[in-house]
């Protein structure tokens, strides 16, 4: 579409660069078939980065002080170094982000909406046909889907949260008590009246994209600016007004957009059933580096601070050695941030309670 807006004249733009990460160990991230086709479809290579190689390190020791976990400078993995090198080598100012893709475009596959749609307007012939069409593709029993649907029309403590959004395991009970409306996501219930629950959906993904984009880090090397193309206000107006039936459908994620892109986009890529997404190498990491993993979780500062249970979350990390299922992602994010607390911690800019101590102690 980039290329199309550029051969037109419409863009200030001389080109748009791709630059495009694969991992041939990881089973459901080998994306260098599909990106290909779109090189041949675009008659122009990009930047290929392969991460399978990459080591593991949340935030290493040896990085400057950094305000936030994530920010500041310090030592860079070979995937950004090859990533910085090639934005300098291109001259590009400006990366395109596709955050809230899925959100305003229907890439989470999940008839919720559509069906809290019907069950508000009454139109209960249309959902009992939904129901055993999602029934069907989702292979699970019509009742459950209503339930799901349903329940978010209660309060949560009704009802009880999602299973995806129940805090994790190591967090302590006092931590969440204290900071519930924040670990939860700011959920409030669905009203019957007032806007269609998918709106209402609709403006709750849109709140936590911003929180998510306004926590976000500038780069320092280059400097370039971070743009949002699925969160343009024309789009979202566009989106936020079509029948959410032909945003997502049955066995088909972003089905409105699919279907705009037909001899567009290579038929691949159109065709592709799932998205991406990481198991292996996170797990083959914590293997790989157990003995300080565990050394770590002996001692860690999010436990002095009343954030997390050590125990748990060493079980937690065991767990995903083994290969059991565990949500990744939030223990990734744990130690990035118990890195990140122990730079801190070593640089005395976090003193906990026994510091203190000794500080008065010694004055």
């Amino acid at each position: 579409m980039a290329d199309t807006i550029i051969s037109r004249g419409s863009s200030e733009s001389p080109r748009l660069d791709t630059i495009s990460y694969f991992d041939d160990s990881e089973p459901h991230l080998n994306e260098f078939p599909y990106f290909t086709k779109v090189e041949e479809k675009r008659g122009r290579a990009g930047c290929h980065i392969d991460v399978g190689s990459q080591s593991f390190e949340p935030q290493a020791r040896s990085h400057p002080f950094r305000a936030t976990p994530g920010s500041g400078g310090g030592q860079q993995s070979p995937a950004q170094d090859q990533f910085v090198a090639y934005m300098k080598a291109q001259g590009n100012r400006v990366l395109l982000s596709g955050i809230g893709g899925d959100e305003v475009t229907g890439g989470v596959p999940t008839p919720a909406p559509e069906l809290e749609d019907l069950l508000a307007r009454g139109h209960f012939r249309a959902l009992a046909r939904q129901l055993k069409l999602w029934a069907l593709n989702k292979r699970k029993p019509w009742f459950h889907l209503l339930f799901f649907a349903a329940r978010g029309f209660f309060p949560a403590d009704r009802v009880g949260a999602h299973a995806y959004k129940r805090p994790v395991s190591w967090l302590t009970p006092a931590f969440f008590k204290r900071n519930p409306d924040a670990l939860s996501g700011y959920e409030s219930r669905l009203r019957l009246v007032g806007p269609l629950p998918s709106f209402q959906e609709n403006l709750f993904a849109l709140g936590t994209l911003r929180r998510q984009i306004a926590a976000a880090t500038f780069p320092l090397a280059p400097p370039f600016e971070k743009r949002y193309p699925f969160l343009d206000i024309g789009l979202l107006e566009f989106l936020y007004a079509v029948p959410r039936e032909q945003l997502v459908r049955p066995g088909q994620r972003r089905s409105l957009m699919r279907r705009s892109l037909v001899g567009v986009v290579p038929k691949e890529i159109l065709d592709r059933k799932r998205k991406a997404y990481v198991t292996r190498s996170p797990r083959v990491a914590i293997s790989n580096n157990w003995a300080e993993l565990k050394e770590i979780s002996e001692d860690m500062v999010c436990r002095s601070l009343g954030i997390v249970d050590s125990v748990a979350f060493l079980e937690a990390l065991g767990k995903a050695r083994t290969g059991v299922d565990v949500p990744l992602v939030p223990l990734l994010r744990t130690l990035t941030i118990e890195y990140w607390l122990r730079s801190l911690k070593t640089k005395q800019v976090l003193l906990e309670d026994g510091d203190n101590e000794q500080t008065r102690s010694g004055d």
